[in-house]
């Protein structure tokens, strides 16, 4: 069995604080969630950050980030991918400086974990674009007998939320074309969307993640936080295909107790 912990939207600032008034310290709450990973799981196979590692393109942002991963879970297995908040370039130099992985694949016993590229630089909302979904193609067509799981940053299906649903992924049927072709495709796990998500396309589990930061109010036409807490996905894959998931919550500042 293979156990892979996912994080997601850490947003990181330029120097450590808050990144807006009242928000909490965002260095301070990706600690916290490392330290409950480190104290609550065993060590995974993989650890999975799934983008918006930076709240602006800051190459000092993602060399904190890596310091903080470094002092947390040392000698994990580490990939990456860039949301829309991150600058692909700097994050892909840190992270192969590093000895990590930014998108790329990777196999871990029956199964193949890949990594999908969304992110278009200068827009909130994401787009496959035709090389990536190429590689995509290609990755799984070498790989027909594992089960597969990937990984994107935007949200592939609409999760109920008018303002987040406009800047969800805008070609979900070019990624859905390519996993329609392959059967022991699994499950997709995304970010972005700051909350816990559950859904199910053709036998495949849609998956979203809470952030290490702020959480987003589900369901909500505008933009509004929730006052849940800081989590991250547990994933346990099973050698017959079989997923066993959960999200899991790290008591920490929420927005009310930032601005007290």
């Amino acid at each position: 069995m293979q156990r892979i912990l996912q994080i997601s939207d850490t947003h990181l600032g330029r120097e450590p604080g808050p990144i807006r008034p009242g928000y909490p310290d965002s260095d301070h709450q990706l600690a916290r969630v490392l330290e409950a990973l480190v104290r609550n799981e065993p060590r995974p196979d993989l650890l999975w950050l799934t983008g918006d590692l930076a709240e602006d393109p800051a190459p000092e942002a993602y060399t904190r980030l890596l310091d903080l991963l470094d002092r947390h879970v040392p000698g994990w297995p580490l990939a990456g991918l860039a949301g829309n908040h991150d600058e692909w370039c700097d994050l892909d130099r840190a992270f192969t400086s590093a000895g990590h992985a930014l998108d790329g694949h990777r196999v871990r016993g029956e199964w193949l974990l890949v990594g999908v590229n969304s992110a278009v630089p200068g827009q909130a909302a994401g787009r496959i674009e035709p090389a990536e979904l190429e590689r995509l193609e290609q990755v799984l067509t070498r790989h027909p007998a594992h089960w597969v799981m990937i990984a994107i940053h935007h949200p592939v299906v609409p999760i109920g939320s008018g303002w987040m649903d406009r800047i969800g992924l805008t070609n979900p049927d070019d990624l859905f074309a390519v996993l329609d072709r392959h059967p022991r495709v699994r499950a997709c796990l995304f970010g972005h969307i700051h909350q816990d998500f559950r859904s199910e396309r053709r036998s495949v589990e849609l998956l979203g993640c809470p952030s290490t930061c702020i959480q987003f109010a589900p369901g909500s036409e505008r933009f509004a936080l929730d006052t849940e807490h800081a989590g991250y996905r547990v994933l346990e894959l099973h050698p017959d295909g079989r997923i066993d998931t959960r999200v899991e919550r790290v008591p920490g500042a929420g927005p009310e107790e930032a601005q007290a």
